[in-house]
């Protein structure tokens, strides 16, 4: 009795496992052959670098990026939570009047006094 219940789950694997040997085999045989990329010096670049949209990667891989982008990364991050909040307190404003709006109320005060930081610091500034 135990094996009829593990038998559709082994059919299930089985079927998976068929289907993922099979695109390995389909790619083998349909997929173009590339040739050897040669970079700018003439050298043969190998097989371990980067794709970059079909282009020759000019340089070294491991850059590093501006601490800028990283703050811009965090303020996104921070008005998408604040928008969601936002929207579902719209979603309930029927619900909690006054208690409601005293939350939302403060919870902006403290986000704008966070933003009007930022501001003063000229945290957002590009560059």
């Amino acid at each position: 009795m135990a094996i009829v219940e593990y038998l559709s789950i082994g059919i299930l694997f089985t079927l998976g496992l068929l289907v993922v040997g099979g695109f390995f085999v389909l790619n083998r045989l349909i997929a173009p052959k590339t040739k050897q990329l040669v970079g700018p010096d003439g050298q043969p670049l190998g097989t371990f670098i980067a794709y970059e949209c079909g282009e020759i990667p000019i340089g070294d891989a491991h850059q590093r990026f501006s601490f800028q982008y990283y703050v811009f990364a965090l303020v996104f991050v921070l008005f998408d939570v604040i928008t969601a909040f936002l929207i579902i307190w719209s979603v309930g404003a029927k619900i909690m009047l006054r208690s409601g709006l005293i939350t939302i109320t403060s919870f902006l005060v403290i986000t704008l006094l966070g933003l009007g930081y930022w501001w003063k610091k000229q945290a957002l500034r590009w560059m």
